[in-house]
């Protein structure tokens, strides 16, 4: 991996990145970030292990960048495709949502599910909209390859869409609508469309598990009434 995919990775979010912070803290900042930009996958967490207590959204967004580094997601290009699908829509009914979890997803080894769940929980507080969408995404994704057995194309997924927890995606549709999408002016059209499905399932219900059955149904067939 080329090291400026790495550089771009993490300074496209990190415009902020020391204001505001105590001396020490930006030291360590720095140090990660730095630590980043030429690390290989291998070590992008060692990267961030000075920064592993810190609860400032600039730490979150570092954390955040290591775990994608850390699975080869070190590349914006690799998103970028992916979330034009949901902006271009599905193909053969299905969601342009479950299009991108075939390609924005961590696998389905036995590691695969942890990552995604530390993905999810660290970006959701780095106060970066497009991290905590794409991190949903990667949630989601990764649920569904393994519910697949590994296989990532459209049908595959969208068939075991039925078989995640309502209550869990639920979960994830509040945490990523309150974090990604209360300010859509100047998001890109993959975001809105994203959000839209996210109003969609909320609007369903006022439970987690509505909302999540909601979203499962619109994953597998955009045009399906929600339960």
């Amino acid at each position: 991996m080329k090291q400026t995919t790495k550089v771009i990775l993490i300074s496209i979010l990190m415009s902020a990145l020391f204001s505001c912070q105590k001396t020490t803290e930006v030291n360590d900042l720095q140090e990660a970030q730095l630590c980043l930009n030429t690390a290989a996958a291998a070590d992008a967490k060692n990267c961030v292990a000075k920064i592993a207590s810190l609860t400032s959204e600039n730490a979150y967004k570092l954390r955040c960048a290591a775990v994608f580094i850390s699975e080869g997601f070190g590349s914006p290009t690799s998103f970028i495709s992916a979330l034009d699908q949901i902006k271009n829509g599905g193909t053969a009914g299905y969601s342009g949502s479950i299009a991108a979890m075939g390609t924005l997803n961590f696998g389905s080894d036995s590691t695969a599910t942890a990552s995604a769940n530390e993905a999810f929980d660290i970006c959701s507080l780095s106060g970066v909209g497009v991290y905590s969408q794409i991190s949903s995404i990667f949630k989601l994704g990764t649920n569904l390859c393994v519910l697949a057995g590994g296989a990532t194309d459209p049908a595959s997924l969208a068939t075991q869409a039925n078989n995640l927890d309502s209550a869990t995606v639920g979960a994830i549709v509040q945490t990523t609508y309150a974090s990604a999408c209360s300010d859509l002016t100047s998001a890109s059209d993959s975001t809105k469309q994203y959000c839209s499905e996210l109003s969609t399932a909320i609007a369903a219900g006022s439970t987690p598990t509505a909302i999540g059955a909601c979203l499962k149904f619109k994953l597998a067939n955009p045009n399906s009434a929600c339960p």
